[in-house]
Formats: structure tokens, sequence, C-alpha cells
């Protein structure tokens, strides 16, 4: 009778506990980036941003060459989260993976680069931000303020 008593108490916590264990760890949510770029972005042509991981060290280090290289490498970089056109004049939403550790920087390949090309973030990353590229070059990131 007692072996019974402990079997019904012992299967339910053993199983409970295999079941915590083999479960897979939650990933962490996506990161959007609502991009917005006035029609005389980049002299109104076409470019790219690319978004990879980075530390802060690095991230001072990146030359634009270097960044482009690894944006269309192949085989892909891994530290590159994602690489997105950008059209003057529109407004795109992009989304990639958080990275494991670190920053992230964004990298705008502009025709001809100014000394905003890059920006990083730094972590607790937001799950959302809006990026603004002006006409003038400038590149302003801010997280989403929702109103609710």
């Amino acid at each position: 009778m007692v072996i019974c008593s402990r079997k019904k108490i012992l299967i339910p916590i053993v199983t409970a506990f295999l079941a915590a264990c083999s479960s897979d760890p939650t990933p962490p949510p996506m990161i959007a980036f609502d991009i917005t770029a006035d029609y005389q972005a980049n002299d109104g042509r076409l470019f790219y941003c690319v978004v990879r991981t980075a530390n802060e060290k690095q991230f001072m280090l990146d030359n634009y060459q270097e960044v482009a290289n690894k944006a269309f490498a192949d085989p892909p970089d891994p530290g590159v989260l994602g690489v997105f056109s950008i059209a003057p004049g529109t407004e795109q939403t992009y989304t990639v993976n958080q990275p494991a550790q670190g920053a992230m920087g964004l990298y705008f390949l502009f025709t001809q680069p100014n000394s905003q090309w890059k920006k990083l973030l730094s972590t607790p990353f937001e799950e959302k931000y809006n990026v603004e590229l002006k006409d003038n070059g400038e590149v302003v990131i801010k997280a989403d303020q929702s109103w609710f």
C-alpha cells in the first residue's frame, strides 16, 4: 500500500519535471523597424539597411566597405540579422530576430555616406522602433510609443 501511494505522488512530480526540462525556451520577440525615408533621402536613389549583431568596440571600428561586404557575402555572414532595400518616399516595416547577446548595429548604405550612416541600439531592446531617414542624411531612431 505504501509503495502505491508513493507512486501516485512521485509519478506526477517526475512527469512535470521532465516536461519542464524537455520544453524549448521561448525565443525573444522579434524586433520591428518602421522605416520612413523622405523622397530625397539618398538623392532619391534606392539604398540598403543592414542590421547586424555588434558590440560597442566592433561598432566603432566598422567601416562602410566591411559592412557592405558582409551584407552581401556568400555564404552569408552569421552576424547579419537582415538586409533590406529602402526606397525613398516610402514607409516600410521589417522585422529581425533579437541577437542572442550584445547590441545591434543599423547601417545605412547610402550612395554617399555621412557621419550618421550607422547607429547602435543597446539592450534592453524595444519591440518596435520608428526610423526616419531625412533628405539631409539625418537618421532619427525612436522607440515606438504606443498610445495605450
